[in-house]
C-alpha cells in the first residue's frame, strides 16, 4: 500500500527510494524493505547525482515527480500505482539543482518555492496544505521527520519556520554528517522513517556530537533509531518510504 502521507509511514515500510549504496540497500533488505534507486543524474553535481531527495518528490498517495532522465525509476513507480510526472531538467549549480527538494508533511509543504519545478509547484498550491517558504533549497535533505509534528534539522531558518507552526523541532549542530571529502551532509539526508515507531539512520548515532539530544528527542516522541551500518553517519539523499504493509 502506498503511503497516505509522504515521509510518514503508519505501518512497516515495504519499499523505499534510496541511493544504490550496497551496504544500506543490504541492511534495509534484512529488515524486509526493498529499495528502488535512481540512476546517476548527469545534470547535477556528482556528490548528489544519485540522491533520492534530489531526484524524486512524492506529493501525495498517488502522485510522484521525478527528474526527467529517471525512466527506469519512473517505470517502477508506475508499477506501484503512482501517477508519475517528469520535472524540468535540473541545472548543475545550486539552486537550479533542487527543483524537487521539498519536505512534504501531513499538513505542510516546506522549501524554497522560488526554485521549485513549475508544475510541481502547481500541485503544491492545490494540495490544501500550508506552504512554508524558507531560504534553504535543500529542504528535504535538511529535515528529518520524527513524527507529523516533530522534526530534526541543522537549519536555523527551517527550525524557526516550523516552531512558528507549533511543531516540536530539535536544532542540531552542523558538520557531523558525512557527504564527501569536500562537504558535510544533513541528518535528514542520512535517515528516513521505516515505520511509525522506527527511524533508520545510515550510521552510528554515537558519531554525532548531539547524540544524546537526538536520542532524548526521538524517545520523547515514541521513536527508536535503527542503525543500518556501523561507522559515521552518511548523507545518501535520504531514505524515502514509498509503500507499507
Amino acid at each position: 500500500m502506498r503511503l497516505k502521507v509522504p515521509n510518514l509511514p503508519e505501518k512497516k515500510v515495504t519499499l523505499c527510494a534510496a541511493a544504490n549504496k550496497k551496504s544500506i540497500v543490504s541492511a534495509l533488505k534484512k529488515l524486509g524493505i526493498e529499495t528502488v534507486s535512481p540512476h546517476p543524474c548527469e545534470s547535477i553535481d556528482n556528490e548528489v547525482a544519485c540522491h533520492a531527495d534530489m531526484l524524486l518528490c512524492q506529493v501525495d498517495r498517488n502522485t510522484v515527480f521525478t527528474e526527467p532522465s529517471q525512466t527506469s525509476l519512473s517505470k517502477k513507480l508506475k508499477d506501484i500505482g503512482f501517477n508519475v510526472f517528469f520535472s524540468e531538467m535540473p541545472e548543475k549549480k545550486y539552486p537550479g539543482d533542487v527543483r524537487l527538494n521539498f519536505a512534504v508533511g501531513a499538513d505542510f509543504i516546506l522549501g524554497n518555492f522560488a526554485v521549485a519545478d513549475k508544475t510541481l509547484f502547481e500541485f503544491f498550491k492545490k494540495s490544501g496544505k500550508k506552504l512554508i517558504n524558507v531560504k534553504q533549497g535543500y529542504a528535504k535533505c535538511s529535515l528529518c521527520f520524527v513524527s507529523s509534528d516533530a522534526f530534526i534539522t541543522e537549519d536555523d531558518g527551517i527550525a524557526k519556520a516550523l516552531i512558528k507552526e507549533k511543531k516540536d523541532v530539535l536544532l542540531i549542530s552542523k558538520g557531523d554528517v558525512y557527504l564527501s571529502e569536500k562537504h558535510y551532509g544533513f541528518f535528514g539526508g542520512a535517515s528516513g522513517k521505516i515505520s511509525e515507531r522506527f527511524l533508520a539512520v545510515t550510521g552510528g548515532i554515537e558519531h554525532h556530537r548531539d547524540a544524546k539530544a537526538i536520542l532524548d528527542f526521538t524517545k520523547k516522541h515514541g521513536v527508536e533509531l535503527i542503525k543500518l551500518t556501523a561507522g559515521k553517519i552518511t548523507d545518501i539523499g535520504g531514505i524515502l518510504p514509498l509503500t507499507e504493509e
